[in-house]
């Protein structure tokens, strides 16, 4: 495809002089998240490269398998053109050490924003560093060859601008350069991840949709060449990534439109069988399109047919990825703007590493000011008669709409609400975005307007700029040295025999907590010898009916130094943040119990003293304000507030009764008769307990509740005779007469869970 018509190539780039600025500076910022970026820290990665390195080793795809994912997981799904590529250009690696390298973190903070750490998803060793070999080279050639992808998605914004914008160099310029300094576009460019090639081929394909929309009817629908082409860009893309099937109707609407606005120019259109001609003209288009794209792609959907009973294999793929506990609707996807905004503005790590808050809020208002402006040059735009001058418009509108659909689609049951699945459509997103800004100045004011869009464009580049150093290098910095006079208390309890790790003393930052705070303890540690295994710390807080009220397990170092990797006489200061849930019961002494265990076996390495754990301390965990026991302010759809609970005995036995009284309020007149549900919940869901009823035993139904009244709903459920002894959650909530559940809405305004997780209980061993 030819970059500008009527221009040889080397006069191109001395007219794009810009343009070659912003590929480089696309090129060398992607190289340094390339660089900064830890290997396998990053959005998914350590699940795509194993799928790379199957291809390199076996030359076979690997299958979806539920019960043994492997380690490329739900990957094992994705269309595998990209693969296949970084395949043959890291086939000459030798990768036997993949194992060594990605060495998992199995407590890792994924998608959480915690204050403490553990955000790594591996464990990083000299493997990684310089000079380069094994695994760790072959990802960094994926990543340096995927920085380039990104930058030809560049390129094809920078011309699907000049194709919209009336050729305006600085107009496209500046979308391009909204691309380029996308701080989680280059993030992700600079990963192993099949969107860099799939964010290209949507990009290759929307700029000759819009090159065939902004020539004259005539002209494109008589380019067998460029329809051919369009084909086998609409088949690869196919097979980079499934989200592309969205610019399939795009495709063929622009074909169509084309086709009859060329049957309406002509003269004899009213002669008999001139619609039929260019009806037989039309389907022998759409043949040829999208028979190329079944050529290229067709053998992948057999092979997913013939496996896993569907062309797209989408039903192993959510098998193995996970659903929501029940589907999401438009309301709870708007809840989670927030969270979209962030992942597609710059989300870092395993969605873990964010931005700090008034970054995004900035960035919203650039997008906000450029959105409604979008609109304004819409308007304009749809004024316009000609076909070539409002079509290519539509193009970039309808294009980023189709892949948002699907998006919108594909997040109502898994939880997929991440704005960078929108990077299929960045391109189009880019080019509003400029026209939007512009839009906002009358055509006198053309040097206040190209100043102003410089703005947003010159803080991304200087956010992107500083992110690598200012925000990912510092999440993954080494721990600092202990400063044992720091340290409160003494402890000095052994753990192994004989010991290899001491545990010096701690420091807890509260002397009491209340439901739904943060307590906050330092352990320092000592290492006494080398360790063969990988052992975890757990801290607990443990009540008294024996249940974990609040937990955090981690690898030492806060997942950065396995035990495997210390070294006698290492001095180890860790803080830890655990959050007493807002459910939990009050009030309670709570005990701290810190100890080591095997993640893979669940062994637990005793103190020298033969004890499982080390008791710290106890810490009061007091009641809520409040008026009720365990006083609460739990929203379900602004109908109805849980204000709080009240448990009976905790500690039961199998066959026992559970008595718990349930504290309502109403929020406003509920829209129905909710049924209440209390359930007893163990591993696996399955249900040990269960009491389903109107409140107050059907005396009280809640389409008679006035708005601020409150009442007491008392259940009893009965424990399944063969309930074995553990720990069981408590799940309450209500649904109506179709089943249909109360979601939970958080101070926020987010949409969670339809049940609500009171305190747990203990089932104890028959006497």
């Amino acid at each position: 495809m030819r970059a500008t018509p009527n221009l040889p190539a080397a006069r191109y780039w001395q007219t794009h002089a810009g343009l070659m600025l912003l590929l480089a500076a696309c090129i060398g910022l992607g190289s340094v998240y390339a660089a900064t970026t830890p290997l396998f820290d990053a959005s998914d990665e350590v699940w795509h490269y194993p799928m790379v390195r199957h291809i390199a080793d076996t030359g076979n795809l690997p299958v979806l398998d539920p019960a043994d994912p492997g380690p490329w997981r739900q990957e094992a799904g994705q269309p595998p053109l990209y693969y296949f590529l970084m395949a043959q250009a890291t086939r000459f690696i030798d990768t036997s050490d993949m194992a060594r390298v990605r060495w998992l973190n199995p407590h890792a903070d994924v998608g959480i924003l915690t204050t403490d750490g553990n955000r790594n998803l591996v464990v990083h060793t000299a493997a990684e560093s310089w000079p380069w070999h094994g695994t760790a080279l072959a990802v960094r050639v994926i990543r340096l060859l995927s920085v380039l992808l990104a930058a030809g998605t560049v390129w094809c914004t920078y011309e699907i601008g000049l194709a919209v914008l009336a050729r305006d160099r600085w107009l496209a310029a500046c979308a391009a350069g909204f691309v380029a300094f996308t701080p989680m576009f280059l993030f992700i460019s600079g990963t192993v991840n099949n969107d860099n090639l799939a964010m290209l081929l949507a990009s290759l394909i929307v700029l000759l949709l819009v090159r065939m929309a902004a020539a004259p009817a005539a002209a494109s629908v008589r380019q067998p060449a460029a329809h051919a082409l369009l084909g086998l860009l609409l088949g690869l893309g196919a097979l980079s990534k499934l989200s592309l099937l969205a610019l399939f109707p795009v495709a063929a609407a622009v074909i169509g439109v084309l086709q009859i606005a060329d049957w309406r120019s002509q003269p004899q259109r009213g002669a008999p069988g001139s619609m039929q001609r260019h009806a037989l003209r039309l389907t022998r288009m759409l043949l040829l399109v999208f028979g190329i794209a079944a050529l290229a792609a067709g053998w992948w959907f057999v092979r997913n047919l013939q496996l896993y009973g569907t062309p797209t294999g989408l039903n192993q793929f959510v098998a193995v990825l996970g659903v929501r506990s029940h589907p999401a609707g438009l309301q709870q996807l708007w809840s989670e703007r927030e969270g979209f905004m962030r992942t597609f503005w710059g989300l870092f790590g395993g969605v873990n590493v964010p931005f700090p808050g008034w970054v995004y809020s900035m960035l919203n208002t650039f997008a906000l000011v450029a959105g409604s402006g979008a609109f304004i040059f819409a308007g304009r735009m749809a004024r316009r008669s000609a076909l070539h001058s409002w079509l290519p418009l539509a193009v970039i509108i309808v294009a980023p709409l189709a892949v948002f659909v699907a998006l919108l689609r594909w997040s109502t049951f898994t939880w997929s609400s991440q704005g960078r699945l929108m990077f299929t459509a960045i391109q189009s997103l880019a080019v509003l975005f400029a026209a939007g800004i512009a839009a906002w100045f009358p055509a006198r004011w053309r040097t206040a307007r190209n100043v102003c869009l410089s703005v947003p464009v010159l803080a991304m580049l200087a956010l992107s700029a500083a992110a690598p150093i200012w925000i990912i290098a510092p999440a993954y910095a080494a721990p600092t040295p202990a400063d044992l006079t720091q340290m409160k208390q003494t402890v000095g309890a052994g753990f192994g025999t004989p010991p290899s790790m001491r545990l010096l003393g701690y420091t807890l930052g509260a002397t009491q907590v209340q439901p739904g705070d943060d307590a906050e303890l330092t352990l320092y540690w000592q290492v006494l010898a080398p360790m063969q295994r990988d052992w975890s710390v757990f801290v607990h807080l443990i009540d008294e009916a024996q249940t974990i009220v609040a937990q955090r397990d981690t690898f030492p170092g806060l997942g950065r130094q396995p035990t495997r990797l210390l070294q006698p006489g290492q001095l180890l200061a860790d803080r830890y943040v655990l959050r007493v849930p807002q459910t939990a019961c009050a009030p309670a002494r709570l005990q701290v119990q810190v100890g080591l265990y095997d993640f893979a076996t669940g062994e637990r390495l005793l103190t020298d003293t033969g004890a499982e754990y080390a008791l710290l301390a106890e810490l009061p965990l007091l009641a809520a304000a409040g008026g009720v026991p365990n006083a609460l302010a739990i929203n379900l759809e602004n109908q109805v507030q849980l204000s709080g609970y009240e448990l009976g005995p905790r500690t039961l036995h199998a066959g026992d009764a559970l008595r718990l009284t349930l504290h309502w309020r109403a929020l406003r007149a509920p829209a129905a008769n909710y049924t209440v549900f209390v359930q007893v919940r163990g591993t696996g869901d399955q249900v040990w307990g269960q009491h389903d009823g109107w409140p107050l035993d059907g005396n009280a139904p809640t389409a008679a509740w006035q708005p601020g009244q409150d009442y007491a709903d008392a259940h009893t459920l009965q424990l399944a005779a063969n309930t074995p002894p553990g720990t069981y959650s408590v799940q309450v909530g209500m649904y109506n007469d179709r089943d249909e559940r109360l979601t939970v809405i958080s101070a926020g305004g987010e949409w969670g869970d339809n049940f609500v997780t009171l305190c747990p209980i203990r089932v104890a061993s028959p006497d």
